[in-house]
């Protein structure tokens, strides 16, 4: 999510499918208290859970 990935995107992977993913990331907001996607991905630079770059 904080790289921009859509979530075909992140779950690119062997492991992880589509719907998993979007179950997954449609619940981050609410965990944060965001309102969408946007906010908690400045949630998480913003408490250094994820650095730039």
């Amino acid at each position: 999510m904080a790289r921009g990935m859509s979530n075909p995107e992140i779950a690119h992977s062997p492991l992880l499918g589509t719907e998993t993913v979007k179950t997954h990331v449609s619940a981050v907001p609410a965990e944060l208290g965001a309102r969408d996607r946007t906010q908690a991905v400045i949630a998480a630079y913003e408490s250094g859970f994820v650095t730039p770059g």
